[in-house]
């Protein structure tokens, strides 16, 4: 049977890279169509000019001229997650229909979505008028409100509408850093409390409370809540970690802000944004660094970054994406907005806007490395594979420390099945790591895929193996290993149990649930296979591997019909060739060659 690798002979480690890196971005802190980040120019975006191309044509076209036709080019533009097409279709038929509320509301969706926020602002009245109690147009004013320092008219806002629902959770916020402007630290901090309970926005009180502080010039309470906020915790927010570190140093404590940084470094040694706080203070400036709140507008800015960071875990859809351009809005330096909302966009394959997201991180930010390794990716998956590798050679040569941007490289060959290529990255990569610690286990377990898929066993087993010594109890490895040894026949037993260990590790994995009913069929164990295998097939169902080894599992327990429709099955889910020809065969005979249809 072929092994179904298909996630991971492609860029799990990336993925993985990318989730732990993000982690950085707040630490312990998508209805909306993305955002293709850039200003509308008046040449419109490539979509749009495609639809202006046909939409008028044919005799059930609509005239682009008429509100009704721009309105459906703009919902097409939407369709295709043409924000910037969308905003500007939008915007033609409002001037052709200026109090038409709907085009009024999808024209200010599409330009939050685009990024483009003051434009979105000079909406917001007709939209509240229409709909005093409608959120977004509400945040978006009250933003506009305080870049322009307008804290009162913050105030009122908040006074005037409504406190239930989900203004109950962002009017402490607006109200907070509407105070703190005016200096009413009391005020402010009264407002911030109130969601210190709240079932969403706990975490980001938690994130808030010390940064308030610091920013009304409390230094001792500030001092309690940030050592509150982070001590006793295995990796505190490392955006709350640096300003932290920024505030001792204004306190004439370098020493404690070199201590906090270096003690933080030992858990989480990769992370940019602490090593990037080590050698300022290795430096030694005579200036002191910047609180990371310089007014009650970047506490906005801020508390917007904090609550998208909360709603995207919390699966908060438009809310984390709009939040962010807001952030930005308020913000246009916040390189962590940038980051958060270009991993958005990858993780919905929004190529372009990703890569323009990833381009507007500034050279100086702790987070230019990162932005630059998921630029070109973003540039591969755009086609432009050559350019991508250029980017990346040229990285791994300006800086021959940094193992990173030979491991991305590493992974664009293995997402192009190019083996032998990315065994040589990932050597390479490990050649630049002085010393082989636990968090480096992706490396070996991606050099073992890659030598295994190039029919170098000896080579990927070994790999594995050190994968496993350096993290004994990771069930991807467990897996894979062990998988690989019962499909071969070797070292069965010992196999099995690392299939079973990674089961328990991760009971609700299809893949690894499927492993286990492998390993019990290639022992025999047909029955107790079968009960494994359906469990497999419930778990992940799409999956052309589990399901024929389910159509396997039957045949043997002599439920022949099942067996068969389970391998028409995997057939109709488009396997690999060679699967789908062993498949084939099955139909036709059975598991016994001597056997028929």
């Amino acid at each position: 049977m072929p092994i179904d690798r298909a996630a991971l002979t492609r860029h799990p480690f990336r993925n993985l890279r990318r989730r732990l890196a993000l982690a950085v971005l707040l630490g312990a802190a998508a209805a909306l169509p993305l955002a293709s980040c850039g200003a509308g120019d008046s040449g419109g975006s490539a979509g749009e000019r495609r639809m202006m191309a046909g939409f008028g044509s044919g005799s059930g076209s609509y005239r682009l001229s008429s509100p009704y036709g721009s309105f459906l080019a703009a919902r097409h533009a939407r369709e295709l997650n043409d924000n910037t097409a969308a905003a500007n279709y939008y915007m033609r038929a409002l001037k052709e229909d200026a109090d038409n509320a709907m085009l009024a509301q999808g024209a200010f969706l599409a330009l939050l979505a685009d990024g483009r926020v003051a434009e979105a602002v000079a909406l917001t009245p007709a939209l509240r008028s229409h709909n005093p109690a409608d959120y977004l147009p509400r945040m978006t004013q009250a933003a506009a409100q305080m870049l322009a320092r307008d804290y009162d008219g913050v105030l009122k806002l908040v006074a005037d509408g409504p406190s239930g629902g989900i203004h109950a959770a962002f009017n402490p916020l607006l109200a907070a850093f509407a105070h703190a402007g005016k200096n009413e630290g009391d005020a402010a901090l009264a407002q911030l409390q109130k969601l210190e309970r709240h079932p969403l926005l706990a975490g980001v009180h938690a994130h808030l409370k010390p940064l308030l502080l610091d920013l009304l010039n409390r230094p001792e309470d500030a001092d309690a809540a940030y050592r509150d906020a982070i001590e006793g915790r295995d990796r505190a927010g490392t955006r709350l970690v640096e300003a932290y570190a920024r505030f001792l140093e204004r306190q004439n404590r370098r020493d404690d802000a070199r201590q906090l940084i270096a003690e933080q470094l030992e858990q989480n040694p990769d992370n940019p944004v602490l090593m990037h706080a080590a050698r300022r203070l290795e430096a030694n400036s005579s200036q002191p660094a910047e609180p990371l709140l310089g007014n009650a507008v970047d506490g906005l800015a801020e508390a917007m970054f904090a609550s998208a960071s909360a709603m995207g875990r919390s699966d908060g859809g438009e809310l984390a994406e709009v939040h962010l351009q807001l952030a930005l809005f308020l913000r246009p330096d916040l390189d962590e907005a940038r980051m958060l909302l270009g991993d958005i966009y990858e993780s919905r394959e929004r190529w372009e806007e990703a890569l323009t997201m990833y381009s507007k991180v500034s050279a100086a930010s702790a987070y230019a490395e990162s932005a630059q390794l998921r630029s070109a990716w973003s540039i591969n998956e755009l086609g432009r594979t050559d350019e991508a590798i250029r980017i990346l050679r040229n990285m791994a040569k300006a800086d021959p420390k940094s193992p990173r941007p030979l491991l991305t490289l590493a992974d664009l060959h293995r997402s192009a099945e190019r083996w032998s290529d990315a065994v040589k990255e990932y050597t390479a990569a490990l050649e630049r790591i002085p010393k082989h610690e636990a968090r480096h286990w992706p490396i070996f377990f991606g050099r073992g895929v890659s030598h295994e898929r190039s029919k170098n066993w000896d080579k990927a087993e070994a790999d594995m193996l050190k994968a496993l010594e350096l993290q004994p109890d990771q069930p991807l490895v467990l897996n894979y290993l062990g998988y690989s040894w019962v499909d071969m026949n070797r070292n069965l037993e010992r196999g099995t149990k690392m299939i079973e260990r990674a089961v328990a590790l991760r009971p609700n994995d299809g893949a690894i649930v499927d492993s286990l009913g492998w390993a019990l069929y290639r022992q025999g164990r047909y029955d107790e296979a079968v009960v494994q295998l359906e469990r497999a097939v419930e778990l992940k169902g799409g999956d052309p591997v589990i399901t024929d080894h389910l159509g396997d599992a039957y045949w043997k327990v002599g439920r022949r019909e099942e067996a068969r429709f389970q391998w028409r099955r995997a057939l109709g889910l488009k396997p690999e060739q060679e699967l789908a020809i062993q498949v084939q065969r099955k139909l036709d005979n059975g598991l016994d060659p001597l056997a028929k249809n």
